[in-house]
């Protein structure tokens, strides 16, 4: 089934951390869509649960990026979290 879920990463600190992160979750198997929102410092993740689940996305972002992710409803959005300068 086709669901959407909302990450709340640790941080998206510079402008080029939200193209790597959805180039990364883009690539996952069963993933149809990524978007980003640096201002909310949240990423929309459409997928086929029978392809990846929640948990493989979350630690696959955390593994590649260094990041913890809280996951969190469509469109959500999260105070605070964002680096104060860019970890890259």
């Amino acid at each position: 089934m086709i669901k959407t879920v909302t990450f709340h990463p640790s941080r998206i600190g510079c402008p080029s951390i939200p193209g790597t992160m959805k180039g990364i979750v883009m690539s996952l198997p069963g993933v149809s869509d990524v978007k980003v929102r640096y201002e909310e410092r949240s990423i929309d993740v459409t997928f086929d649960d029978a392809k990846i689940s929640v948990r493989e996305i979350q630690e696959e972002i955390g593994r590649e990026m260094g990041l913890a992710m809280e996951p969190g409803e469509p469109g959500g959005k999260k105070e605070g979290g964002a680096a104060e300068s860019c970890p890259m």
